[in-house]
């Protein structure tokens, strides 16, 4: 199959993923973001004349691009590139040299943080790209194009740091006449998502945490073989005797009464592991549930580094978690979020199990 073939089959395919890439609109804020990229071309002009000869593919090449991100996952993307130019011979007679204009969309369809880390380009991602070009060459050897307009593809990996750089590796190929392998840097402009501001949702302190709540929102209806009428069955219910009414996870235990089981973190970091994603979409349907319903998001460390440190590690994950609800739809104003550092731990911080204990999230009803 011909690269252009490949290509066609490319875009065909991403126009059957943008129902789902709908889904990704949300709340997220568009960015633009500009970058430079140098690498390696590879460029292989058709000779039509027997007497040349392609003597020297390779050159270094770079460009320039200036893009937006339109939702989680797509993007768009302006380049103007400079390929180098190709060696032609005998004897160096002569070389072709290549610049490109494109337009392309681009599509991150991985990252490894989760969907918390995609909307906001953080750590390592993935994504592909397809494009129309337009290709400039300049000899002072006679010749003729025959293929202005062109089609573009590539894959590359991005990295992305907390303050908007974020470091990009990909392949390229322009047409059939053309390759660029490069490593980029790129600066993002603004926020990634709808994020609460640190005024509107935190508020530090290390003074005792509010008291549990037994019973919101409205009884639920009993079911069979469900003793405590929390809606779990007695074979899934891991906490029997839950007051009816309260908001429960999958296992049966209170949501908003203490610490939320599951909910941890990338070691040293605030972004959200896949098993706390799974117990924190059960907290969003249950606030959407009720929307008089309001929570103080309480993040806390163990004591190992300096208490500094552990209080803005509080403060982000406090604020990670306030952001992953935000994204499955719960409005800002149920809920606060607050960082208590190792101030108050539960378990002592001289053993692993202490201070695994002690690394938690809790949620507490706001009266």
């Amino acid at each position: 199959m011909t690269l252009k073939k490949s290509l066609v089959a490319a875009l065909v395919s991403t126009a059957l993923c943008l129902p789902a890439v709908a889904q990704d609109l949300g709340s997220f804020s568009k960015r633009i973001y500009a970058g430079v990229a140098g690498g390696t071309s590879t460029l292989s002009p058709e000779s039509q004349v027997e007497a040349y000869t392609i003597d020297d593919k390779s050159d270094s090449g770079g460009k320039f691009m200036l893009g937006m991100d339109i939702s989680p996952r797509v993007g768009v993307e302006l380049a103007a590139a400079d390929l180098g130019a190709a060696g032609i011979g005998p004897n160096e007679v002569g070389e072709i040299e290549y610049s490109v204009f494109e337009l392309s969309g681009l599509y991150h369809f991985f990252n490894l943080g989760g969907y918390e880390a995609l909307v906001d380009r953080r750590g390592l991602g993935a994504f592909f790209k397809l494009g129309l070009g337009v290709m400039d060459n300049d000899s002072e050897l006679e010749y003729t194009r025959e293929n202005d307009l062109h089609l573009s593809g590539g894959v590359g990996l991005e990295y992305g740091l907390r303050m908007g750089l974020a470091l990009r590796g990909e392949v390229e190929a322009f047409d059939e006449d053309a390759m660029l392998t490069s490593l980029g840097l790129l600066w993002r402009f603004g926020g990634g998502s709808s994020s609460p501001s640190t005024n509107d949702l935190f508020t530090s302190g290390a003074g005792a945490v509010g008291a549990m709540v037994d019973k919101v929102g409205d009884a639920m209806p009993s079911l069979e073989n469900d003793d405590d009428g929390d809606g779990v069955p007695n074979n899934l219910d891991d906490c029997q005797g839950t007051a009816a009414g309260t908001p429960v996870a999958a296992t049966g235990c209170a949501l908003f009464g203490g610490v939320l089981e599951g909910v941890n973190f990338a070691s040293g970091s605030d972004r959200l592991l896949d098993e706390a994603q799974v117990v924190l979409n059960d907290a969003a349907d249950a606030l959407l549930a009720d929307p008089g319903l309001k929570v103080e998001v309480q993040a806390h460390t163990d004591s190992q580094g300096a208490a500094d440190y552990n209080i803005q590690l509080s403060k982000d994950r406090a604020l990670a978690t306030v952001r992953y609800l935000m994204l499955r739809g719960v409005p800002q104003e149920q809920m606060t979020a607050r960082a208590f550092g190792e101030s108050t731990p539960i378990a002592d911080n001289a053993t692993a199990d202490g201070r695994k204990r002690n690394r938690r999230v809790e949620f507490h009803v706001i009266e």
